[in-house]
Parts: C-alpha cells; structure tokens; sequence
C-alpha cells in the first residue's frame, strides 16, 4: 500500500472482497484472524480519514484567509506552483 487516499480505498475494498470470498471464510479460524485485521485496518483508516478531513479544512482556512503556501505550517503545505494551486482551488471548490 502507498501512502494517499486513493491507495487507501484500494486496499479497503480489497479488504471487503477478501471478507465477501466464501470459500476462504469457511475455515474459522481464516475468519477470525480476517476479521480481525479488518477491523484493525478499519480502525487505522478512521484516523487516517480523520486527518486528512483536517487537513483539508486547514486548507480551505488558509485560502480563505488568502495565506500563501509559503505562510503555511509544513503539515499543510502544497508544493508551489501554479498547477497545484490551481488543483488545491478546483477541490476546494473556489474559482479564480
């Protein structure tokens, strides 16, 4: 697994097949050892939701006090260039 969103919700639904797969959830103690990765994965990836759900208000904060990438705490800062500001306004929402 890599480290953004969208690798996270590749592995999430691949976690879903795996519980959904009959053949290898007959054996209970596949199940038990499955379920219970599942909810630790379930459990790592609320937090990580959670902070990127901060992050992004972060962000729509900073825009909207017009701070710069610069003036930003490193945690939250994009790289700086056109392109990503203009990616970081598209998601948040904001015309130029």
């Amino acid at each position: 697994m890599k480290n953004n969103l969208s690798d996270l919700n590749n592995h999430l639904f691949s976690m879903l097949e795996c519980l959904d797969n009959d053949e290898e959830m007959a054996d209970p103690k596949k199940l038990d050892a499955t379920v219970k990765r599942a909810k630790a994965v379930c459990s790592v990836s609320s937090q990580i939701l959670n902070v990127a759900r901060i992050q992004v208000s972060a962000i729509k904060t900073a825009e909207a006090c017009g701070l710069l990438n610069k003036d930003m705490p490193a945690l939250i800062a994009t790289k700086d260039s056109g392109t990503e500001i203009e990616n970081r306004q598209k998601l948040l929402g904001v015309a130029k």
